[in-house]
């Protein structure tokens, strides 16, 4: 038997308001005995009324029914600018990422993140704004990274960044 793995990632709204009737829909008529909860979206007790409603029906039906607990891999955020609306950077630019915790400007900002820094090398390549930007790795020192913008864009103040190497 084939399970179906039902997401209730864009269905917070449905599951909440007719959360015993959608699982029970989802469960009993449309076959599904696996849930994925998205942890990344909705608070913590939005989950735990949903997934007390998937037990619910689970015990209605003494079948089990599995629940998938999807987790957000780590976020490492940028810093604050000084102009609001954040800094557009050009491809090609020099970029520094630091320690310093002054505001930001077109030239730098600070990446709270001293191992990242540390185990940054000339080369890797730092994903910002969810991947909308790309930076690589140009220079290192104390406390910085120097980078090259090689996917431009406007960055702004908390921003998430990414990179391609185990810490």
């Amino acid at each position: 038997m084939q399970s179906i793995v039902i997401s209730c990632y864009l269905f917070y709204d449905i599951c909440l308001t007719f959360s015993s009737q959608y699982v029970h829909i989802l469960y009993h008529i449309l076959g599904a005995d696996v849930f994925r909860l998205n942890f990344s979206h909705g608070e913590h007790s939005q989950k735990q009324e949903l997934l007390n409603v998937i037990r619910a029906v689970e015990a209605k039906y003494d079948h089990p029914i599995a629940i998938l607990g999807d987790l957000q891999g780590p976020k490492l955020r940028v810093g604050t600018f000084s102009n609001k609306d954040g800094e557009v950077l050009e491809a090609g630019q020099t970029f520094r990422l630091d320690l310093d915790d002054t505001p930001g400007t077109n030239e730098r900002v600070m990446l709270p993140h001293p191992e990242i820094i540390e185990a940054s090398e000339v080369g890797h390549e730092l994903l910002i704004d969810d991947g909308k930007m790309k930076l690589e790795v140009i220079g290192t020192g104390d406390g910085y990274l120097d980078c090259k913008v090689v996917v431009a864009g406007r960055i702004k103040d908390r921003k998430v960044s990414s990179c391609d190497m185990l810490i």
